[in-house]
């Protein structure tokens, strides 16, 4: 009988040394860091929402947030693929210093070339949108948050997993931020300046993470330029690109074709509640997989068989935290409604409560994407995926917005991420047995 206990303790042992070994130190600071990093990226504006709105009023609030929707096109065409693609690259060349330069010159300089054609779109939208034509200042100061997208190269950092310190600096910038929309705005007239603000704390930090990550890592402009590997770079980039401009189509697109049919107080209504249920998707998504995807590309690299066990291992654990959180999420909304706006809105309960499975959806559905086809180099598949669920998304979006208003959208939205998860599953099982077949 001792024997088998011995072996079993053995097994035990076995099992928590993988698990430590898949789930390290570094793993969980990065996490960490990335986690107060989307803190201030999203959680922080949201948490100025219950002062915005009582200031703005559900009309300017919409029109505002509208002018945010539309300019997110903008931003998706200025990060391409690169906070894929180049955290991959910088992560396999960390310690070649040469190719350092070489990658973070490329990304920078292929940005700031997208930077101004996303300025020359937006001057097309001005002649042809009339939304963009009523209000061009506004636009403009929602277009700026883009030069920050620019300089900060939270892919570097990403891709040589040392997110702590520009995290925290990033989270006293938007601090700042903050602080400063909720003492300065206090009229609907204000609504224009709000953007502005957000705006600019981007930029700032942006500006001077740029500079810290050049001095502190002697990435000077004085470097020899390897052309294979820059255009190997962008290439790489380009289907992880289409395939985001694809998800834009059932992640942002609901709200543009809102805009069109529904009034800008309905338009407020969503937004409150997409900030709300963004915020929570951001936060526990984006640092999860942001920080596990370095690991994972190794993980691949070294074993396919190692890599899906991660994978599955890690699936399994967010499946579960995800159900949890949607359910806090529909169990609170009266709540957190009560919190973000004036009047405890009903209509703006049901949204939310409507929203509540996609934290869940989109955690499994980018941990699969992201970490699952890009872990795997199956880049060239992501833009079928996308242009698949994104046709889709537009058609439902047309015929349910009218039909239903806002609700139409979110249930555009929670579909089209359930056919995401159930595309990736059919193409990560193929590539599994196909490995399997070749050993």
């Amino acid at each position: 009988m001792s024997w088998k206990i011995l072996r079993f303790d053995k097994y035990i042992m076995s099992k928590q040394m993988r698990f430590k070994n898949l789930y390290s130190k570094p793993l969980f600071v990065n996490i960490t860091s990335l986690g107060l990093l989307q803190i201030a990226n999203y959680a922080l504006p949201v948490l100025v929402i219950p002062f915005i709105t009582r200031a703005l009023g559900a009309d300017f609030f919409g029109k505002a947030s509208y002018a945010q929707n539309i300019i997110a096109y903008l931003t998706i065409i200025i990060n391409y693929g690169f906070e894929y693609s180049a955290t991959q690259d910088i992560a396999l060349h960390r310690n070649d210093k040469s190719k350092l330069k070489t990658i973070f010159w490329t990304v920078t300089r292929f940005k700031s070339q997208l930077l101004i054609i996303s300025f020359f779109i937006l001057g097309i939208l001005y002649f042809t949108f009339s939304k963009v034509n009523e209000d061009p200042l506004l636009y403009f100061y929602a277009a700026l948050i883009n030069i920050g997208f620019v300089m900060f190269p939270t892919w570097f950092f990403q891709g040589i997993e040392k997110m702590k310190d520009m995290a925290i600096f990033n989270f006293i910038i938007k601090l700042s931020g903050a602080i400063l929309v909720i003492w300065m705005i206090n009229t609907p007239a204000g609504y224009r300046n709000y953007i502005l603000i957000l705006s600019l704390s981007y930029v700032l930090v942006g500006i001077i993470s740029f500079v810290y990550v050049i001095k502190k890592y002697d990435l000077g402009f004085r470097y020899e330029k390897d052309k294979d590997l820059s255009n190997k770079v962008i290439r790489k980039g380009a289907p992880i690109f289409l395939n985001n401009v694809f998800v834009s189509l059932y992640t942002i697109t609901g709200m543009t074709i809102a805009g069109i049919y529904l009034p800008n107080k309905d338009i407020g209504l969503y937004a409150i509640t997409y900030k709300i249920i963004m915020a929570v998707v951001m936060l526990i998504s984006m640092p999860i997989n942001t920080a596990l995807f370095p690991l994972m590309s190794k993980k691949f690299k070294e074993s396919v068989d190692e890599g899906f066990y991660f994978l599955k291992k890690t699936t399994t654990y967010l499946l579960i935290f995800g159900i949890i959180i949607g359910i806090f999420v529909f169990i609170t909304s009266p709540y957190i409604i009560q919190i973000f706006w004036e009047n405890k809105s009903e209509e703006a309960i049901s949204l939310l409560r409507l929203f509540s499975p996609l934290p869940c959806l989109v955690t499994i559905a980018s941990l699969l994407t992201v970490q699952g086809l890009y872990g795997l180099q199956m880049q060239k598949y992501a833009p079928f995926v996308g242009a698949s669920i994104g046709i889709c998304s537009i058609m439902l979006a047309l015929m349910l917005i009218p039909a239903i208003g806002v609700k139409g959208a979110i249930i555009t939205c929670l579909i089209a991420v359930a056919l995401e998860i159930l595309i990736v599953l059919f193409l990560l099982g193929a590539s599994k047995k196909l490995t399997s077949l070749k050993q």
